[in-house]
């Protein structure tokens, strides 16, 4: 795959999941109001795409699969979307 196939995987793999899962910030937001209360801390919803950036970077340390890179870009698109605070529906 080139870099325009991950892209465009990972466009697709957002819109799968938002489906299935809800808009990626309500998700996030969810995930970040568990872990903050987890941790005890505030955890805000870029940060927890974020983290789930360094699960798949962490991932790809061990065996590099097409998957782990796609969810790395869809992860880092929803973070640069939550944090800039651009958050319209998906890509």
């Amino acid at each position: 795959m080139n870099a325009r196939d991950y892209l465009n995987e990972a466009r697709a793999t957002i819109q799968d999941r938002g489906a299935e899962y809800g808009h990626p910030s309500d998700n996030m937001a969810r995930t970040a109001a568990l872990w903050s209360s987890y941790l005890e801390m505030p955890v805000t919803d870029y940060q927890v795409a974020m983290c789930m950036a360094l699960v798949k970077i962490a991932r790809s340390m061990e065996t590099a699969k097409t998957d782990t890179y796609i969810d790395l870009v869809a992860y880092a698109s929803i973070a640069a979307q939550l944090h800039t605070e651009e958050n319209e529906l998906y890509v």
